[in-house]
Protein backbone atom coordinates (compact mmCIF):
# COMPACT_ATOMS: atom_id res chain seq x y z
CA UNK A 1 0.00 0.00 0.00
CA UNK A 2 1.12 3.33 -0.98
CA UNK A 3 1.71 6.38 1.43
CA UNK A 4 -1.00 8.33 -0.88
CA UNK A 5 -3.52 5.01 -0.21
CA UNK A 6 -3.01 4.47 2.97
CA UNK A 7 -3.62 8.26 4.10
CA UNK A 8 -6.63 8.20 1.55
CA UNK A 9 -8.08 5.21 3.57
CA UNK A 10 -7.92 6.46 7.03
CA UNK A 11 -9.36 9.56 5.61
CA UNK A 12 -12.47 7.42 4.61
CA UNK A 13 -12.75 5.52 8.15
CA UNK A 14 -12.56 8.89 10.08
CA UNK A 15 -15.20 10.65 8.17
CA UNK A 16 -17.13 7.29 8.14
CA UNK A 17 -16.76 7.12 11.80
CA UNK A 18 -17.73 11.01 12.25
CA UNK A 19 -21.08 11.16 10.08
CA UNK A 20 -22.43 7.50 11.01
CA UNK A 21 -24.02 8.77 14.46
CA UNK A 22 -25.15 11.57 12.77
CA UNK A 23 -27.01 9.22 10.06
CA UNK A 24 -28.35 7.38 12.39
CA UNK A 25 -29.53 10.15 14.65
CA UNK A 26 -31.57 11.82 11.64
CA UNK A 27 -32.48 8.36 10.35
CA UNK A 28 -34.17 7.31 13.58
CA UNK A 29 -36.79 9.31 15.55
CA UNK A 30 -35.50 10.73 18.70
CA UNK A 31 -36.57 8.38 21.81
CA UNK A 32 -36.78 11.34 24.29
CA UNK A 33 -39.14 12.94 21.77
CA UNK A 34 -41.08 10.16 21.26
CA UNK A 35 -42.26 8.61 24.69
CA UNK A 36 -43.17 12.06 25.40
CA UNK A 37 -45.82 12.40 22.79
CA UNK A 38 -46.70 8.67 22.77
CA UNK A 39 -46.54 7.65 26.63
CA UNK A 40 -50.10 8.65 27.77
CA UNK A 41 -52.03 7.24 24.54
CA UNK A 42 -49.42 3.58 25.30
CA UNK A 43 -51.15 3.94 28.75
CA UNK A 44 -54.91 3.84 27.63
CA UNK A 45 -54.28 1.28 24.70
CA UNK A 46 -52.52 -0.64 27.12
CA UNK A 47 -55.23 -0.68 29.16
CA UNK A 48 -58.15 -0.61 26.84
CA UNK A 49 -60.05 1.42 29.74
CA UNK A 50 -62.19 4.80 28.90
CA UNK A 51 -61.73 7.05 31.51
CA UNK A 52 -64.90 6.65 33.77
CA UNK A 53 -66.28 10.39 32.87
CA UNK A 54 -66.95 8.52 28.94
CA UNK A 55 -67.97 5.17 30.54
CA UNK A 56 -70.69 7.23 33.09
CA UNK A 57 -71.91 9.00 29.73
CA UNK A 58 -70.82 12.54 30.55
CA UNK A 59 -69.50 14.59 27.95
CA UNK A 60 -65.47 16.02 27.98
CA UNK A 61 -67.34 19.80 28.19
CA UNK A 62 -69.37 18.47 31.48
CA UNK A 63 -66.50 17.45 33.42
CA UNK A 64 -64.34 20.64 32.62
CA UNK A 65 -67.55 23.20 33.56
CA UNK A 66 -67.59 20.49 37.01
CA UNK A 67 -64.05 21.20 37.83
CA UNK A 68 -64.45 24.57 37.08
CA UNK A 69 -67.30 25.02 39.41
CA UNK A 70 -65.72 22.78 42.36
CA UNK A 71 -62.38 24.78 42.01
CA UNK A 72 -64.44 27.66 42.28
CA UNK A 73 -66.50 26.34 45.42
CA UNK A 74 -62.73 25.61 47.12
CA UNK A 75 -62.00 29.17 46.61
CA UNK A 76 -65.45 30.43 47.95
CA UNK A 77 -65.21 28.59 51.38
CA UNK A 78 -61.18 29.51 51.39
CA UNK A 79 -62.76 32.92 51.84
CA UNK A 80 -65.55 31.94 54.16
CA UNK A 81 -63.07 30.32 56.06
CA UNK A 82 -60.69 33.69 55.85
CA UNK A 83 -63.04 36.38 57.08
CA UNK A 84 -62.33 37.00 60.34
CA UNK A 85 -65.70 38.65 60.80
CA UNK A 86 -68.21 35.81 60.32
CA UNK A 87 -68.14 33.36 64.10
CA UNK A 88 -68.11 29.75 63.75
CA UNK A 89 -71.64 29.67 63.19
CA UNK A 90 -72.10 32.15 60.56
CA UNK A 91 -68.90 30.63 58.73
CA UNK A 92 -70.85 26.96 58.63
CA UNK A 93 -74.33 28.38 57.25
CA UNK A 94 -72.44 30.10 54.20
CA UNK A 95 -70.34 27.19 53.76
CA UNK A 96 -73.88 24.83 53.54
CA UNK A 97 -75.04 27.13 51.11
CA UNK A 98 -71.87 27.73 48.75
CA UNK A 99 -71.65 23.80 48.60
CA UNK A 100 -75.84 23.21 47.92
CA UNK A 101 -75.19 25.87 44.89
CA UNK A 102 -72.46 23.81 44.08
CA UNK A 103 -74.26 20.56 43.97
CA UNK A 104 -77.27 22.32 42.11
CA UNK A 105 -75.05 24.04 39.40
CA UNK A 106 -73.14 20.20 39.46
CA UNK A 107 -76.77 18.24 39.06
CA UNK A 108 -77.87 20.64 36.09
CA UNK A 109 -74.51 19.66 34.40
CA UNK A 110 -74.89 15.82 35.42
CA UNK A 111 -77.45 13.68 35.97
CA UNK A 112 -77.89 11.38 39.45
CA UNK A 113 -77.06 8.69 37.49
CA UNK A 114 -74.15 9.64 35.60
CA UNK A 115 -72.45 10.90 38.93
CA UNK A 116 -73.51 7.71 40.24
CA UNK A 117 -71.66 5.76 37.37
CA UNK A 118 -68.96 7.81 37.83
CA UNK A 119 -68.09 6.86 41.17
CA UNK A 120 -68.95 3.48 40.69
CA UNK A 121 -66.28 3.22 38.22
CA UNK A 122 -64.31 5.68 39.69
CA UNK A 123 -64.35 3.15 43.25
CA UNK A 124 -64.29 -0.03 41.19
CA UNK A 125 -60.76 1.18 39.68
CA UNK A 126 -59.32 2.39 43.04
CA UNK A 127 -59.96 -0.93 44.49
CA UNK A 128 -58.27 -2.58 41.14
CA UNK A 129 -55.62 -0.35 41.55
CA UNK A 130 -55.58 -1.18 45.66
CA UNK A 131 -56.23 2.73 46.40
CA UNK A 132 -58.70 4.65 47.46
CA UNK A 133 -61.49 6.36 45.13
CA UNK A 134 -60.20 9.65 46.27
CA UNK A 135 -61.82 12.76 48.33
CA UNK A 136 -64.90 14.61 47.35
CA UNK A 137 -65.82 18.04 46.12
CA UNK A 138 -64.84 19.48 49.63
CA UNK A 139 -61.46 18.30 49.46
CA UNK A 140 -59.30 17.18 52.34
CA UNK A 141 -59.54 18.88 55.64
CA UNK A 142 -57.07 18.87 58.05
CA UNK A 143 -59.38 19.02 61.22
CA UNK A 144 -63.11 18.32 61.76
CA UNK A 145 -64.97 21.64 60.00
CA UNK A 146 -64.85 23.04 57.08
CA UNK A 147 -62.55 25.50 58.01
CA UNK A 148 -59.76 22.76 59.23
CA UNK A 149 -61.02 23.60 63.05
CA UNK A 150 -61.53 20.60 65.21
CA UNK A 151 -64.62 20.19 66.59
CA UNK A 152 -65.92 19.38 70.34
CA UNK A 153 -66.63 15.48 71.07
CA UNK A 154 -70.12 14.81 71.08
CA UNK A 155 -72.28 14.91 74.01
CA UNK A 156 -74.42 12.05 73.43
CA UNK A 157 -71.05 9.84 75.10
CA UNK A 158 -69.73 10.68 77.98
CA UNK A 159 -65.57 9.90 78.23
CA UNK A 160 -64.09 7.57 79.84
CA UNK A 161 -61.46 8.10 82.26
Amino acid sequence: MTKKSATFALAVIVVLNLSLPTVLAQAAPSAKIHNKSTAPVARMQASHEKPCWEVAGISKSAIAERSRIEQETRSQVQSVCNDSSLNEQQKREKIREIRQQSHQQIDALISPQQQEALKACQKERAAARGGSAGHGAGGIHRGGGPCGEMTAPKPSEPERP
